[in-house]
């Protein structure tokens, strides 16, 4: 998905949001804040949104040398996903649902409501409203029976991960999937509050699955970036889900059987799906109109 006019003043917006994560310094926030709004002055719009935000923030980085500046954000929102998943199994959401591998969808994109690129002020309540939301609201796509189908069918399923907090409600789907079957995918670096390996750890995914990194420290999955190692597993594999936007943003162009779960939280992805802003999206990408 190509950079959208609409997404200029969101991508401006998180100049002043990075520049302020990365330093207390206010002189060294406006010099990244220039870099940015820089980069964007020039920007190619052939490129996706990802492409230029990792070119924001590799300005941050190399002015600051803070390479992680999200990372107390990332352990608070994975402690309050923990709380919040434990109610769900301790009250047995899953083994009481009528359909679990529905539910446990519901779930995962329950868990994209996480996300600090898009300007959501997000809280404890807020998290636990997407979850409760996300029971009866429908499922903007293909849905769960679509994803059930082909996952039977596949040899190699592919999981791409989105944000910290957000995986620890994909261990839902990831119960209820082939997980000899399933490579688990994060970042290969920190970037925002993206889930790399260390939030996996904690999360204890590296025990239900197999579990890479892409290689590269950027939102979505920027494939001419990637390790050879995940391109290997990508191109073996049968079906992909990938979640959240930032991965769709990145994905959505190829000719590949991609489901994307996520929750549209801007106007140009949820234009692209022809959904509303904020549904609960879960569709297969052949069936996307672009």
């Amino acid at each position: 998905m190509k950079i959208a006019r609409e997404c200029i003043p969101c991508l401006a917006r998180q100049a002043t949001e990075i520049a302020v994560k990365s330093t207390d310094d206010k002189l060294v926030q406006e010099e990244i804040i220039i870099k940015c709004l820089e980069e964007l002055s020039k920007l190619d719009f052939e490129l996706s949104a990802p492409e230029i935000g990792r070119l924001m923030h590799l300005h941050a980085m190399n002015i600051t040398g803070n390479f992680n500046p999200y990372q107390k954000l990332k352990d608070e929102y994975n402690e309050i996903a923990l709380d919040i998943t434990d109610i769900i199994k301790r009250e047995q959401w899953i083994e009481d649902a009528n359909d679990p591998f529905d539910l446990a969808c519901r779930l995962s994109i329950a868990g994209n409501i996480i996300d600090f690129s898009v300007g959501l002020n997000l809280d404890y309540s807020k998290i636990l409203a997407s979850v409760s939301d996300s029971l009866e609201s429908p499922l903007f796509g293909d849905g769960p029976k679509v994803l059930k189908e082909s996952i039977t069918n596949a040899k190699n399923i592919m999981f791409i991960a989105d944000n910290a907090g957000e995986i620890i409600f994909d261990k839902f789907l990831l119960e209820q999937l082939p997980t000899d079957k399933v490579t688990y995918v994060v970042k290969g670096g920190p970037i925002v509050n993206d889930a790399t390996i260390d939030d996996v750890h904690f999360a204890g995914i590296d025990k239900m699955v197999k579990v890479i990194d892409n290689g590269v420290a950027a939102q979505g999955t920027i494939l001419n970036e990637c390790s050879e190692e995940f391109l290997k597993a990508y191109c073996n594999a049968d079906v992909v889900i990938s979640k959240g936007q930032a991965n769709y943003e990145t994905l959505s162009d190829e000719n590949k059987n991609i489901f994307f779960l996520l929750r549209a939280k801007c106007e140009s992805v949820a234009k692209s799906f022809g959904c509303n802003k904020m549904d609960y999206v879960l569709t297969l990408s052949k069936k996307l109109t672009m």
